[in-house]
């Protein structure tokens, strides 16, 4: 049995979704290959989706967010002439080949461009692979509406099938097993020995301050407002892919203990020390730290769709959402005032939480894949008989 994860590069996130199934295909005994498909395609393409998602969420944010706003309004699926339909259909076609020589028995998509160019490839007949795309966000991103023809949509939550069925997508082909996140977010370890394998205080109240892989936000800022707070607590600061942030933070001194990463590669175990996670709410970061039980404090949204993740666990109880009202310092105060609210928290966040979603998919695809093999293998010996 083979399988194929299609990826789009915009961040490190859905990488990190793919690389989750991947393993657990591996695992499983199913072959499995990742390629992001634009690369594949055209890396010039490929380059610029990724640069212009990472310059327009740094530098142009209300531009994202106007175009987001008004593409999320469109609830149907594009027009089969319109130049954005002609121009995934190149890309779907140029595609095929691969698809062709791998004949992948499964195709598992982590952002919605690739599960346009897979839903493409359905309806055109080019594959016949069991087709799943995996919604990524706490909501329903502009241009689901054209993967209708996709055999599975990987959900979240179960929440989000109201907006599933606002933009015309089969609820029943709905999968709500969560984001898959990779099996080290899937355990939670003990407080103290991580505390003390990071060389932290094991009883101080630990905060753990990140930015995200691109390193979005003006975390210094929050950094100093958190360094001026009456109350004692030590924290970790992970600055992602920016290294100016990271030079600049290194700089400052510190009444309070800040360890300050540049990109960690153990952010689980510093998961696990932390009493609570101040973050931008990605949908791949905040799946990890719900499956932690980590209680979070969101800050400096993406505008657009991590904008709406944080109204998502805002209004269902899940997190405390920082704002220029409600600022970091007083949501941290509230947060560790009173010591049964971290609880209340982690009661809610544990109704949320999707440890197993990585196992749970790639287990319901491979039994799909599987059934249809043997109805395959089946068909051919009675036709073999007659």
């Amino acid at each position: 049995m083979k399988a194929l994860i299609l990826s789009i590069s915009t961040g490190q996130g859905h990488h990190a979704t793919g690389e989750a199934v991947a393993n657990m295909f591996e695992g499983m005994g199913v072959s499995c290959t990742t390629i992001d498909a634009y690369e594949y395609v055209d890396p010039k393409l490929s380059k610029l989706v990724s640069s212009g998602y990472r310059l327009s969420a740094a530098y142009a944010p209300w531009l994202s967010a106007r175009a987001y706003n008004l593409l999320v309004k469109r609830n149907s699926p594009s027009r089969r002439l319109s130049a954005y339909q002609m121009t995934n259909t190149y890309l779907a076609w140029d595609l095929r080949k691969f698809i062709s020589r791998e004949n992948p028995d499964i195709i598992v998509c982590t952002h919605v461009l690739s599960s346009i160019l897979a839903s493409m490839m359905k309806d055109h007949g080019w594959t016949d692979a069991i087709t799943a795309g995996i919604v990524t966000d706490f909501t329903v991103h502009p241009l689901w509406e054209d993967t209708g023809s996709l055999d599975y949509y990987v959900t979240p939550s179960e929440l989000l099938d109201f907006q599933m069925a606002r933009k015309g997508l089969d609820t029943r082909k709905i999968l709500p097993f969560g984001i898959p996140i990779r099996p080290q977010f899937s355990r939670k370890g003990d407080k103290a020995s991580a505390r003390l394998a990071l060389g932290l205080d094991p009883q101080a109240h630990t905060l753990l301050l990140m930015s995200g892989s691109m390193g979005y936000g003006s975390i210094d800022l929050s950094v100093d407002r958190l360094d001026a707070m009456a109350i004692d607590f030590q924290a970790m600061v992970v600055c992602g892919a920016n290294k100016e942030m990271y030079r600049r933070i290194k700089r400052k001194k510190f009444v309070k203990r800040f360890e300050v990463y540049g990109y960690a590669d153990h952010v689980d175990m510093m998961m696990d020390a932390a009493d609570c996670i101040i973050t931008k709410p990605g949908g791949i970061t905040s799946s990890e730290a719900l499956a932690k039980g980590l209680p979070m404090i969101m800050i400096n949204p993406i505008p657009g769709h991590e904008t709406r993740n944080a109204e998502f666990m805002l209004n269902n109880g899940i997190a405390l959402y920082a704002t220029k009202s409600f600022p970091l310092d007083e949501a941290v105060f509230s947060l560790f005032k009173h010591p049964g609210r971290i609880k209340d928290l982690q009661a809610t966040i544990a109704l949320y939480a999707k440890k197993n979603a990585a196992q749970s998919l790639c287990g319901f695809l491979a039994g799909k894949a599987e059934e249809r093999l043997s109805a395959a293998s089946e068909a051919d010996k009675n036709g073999a008989g007659e």
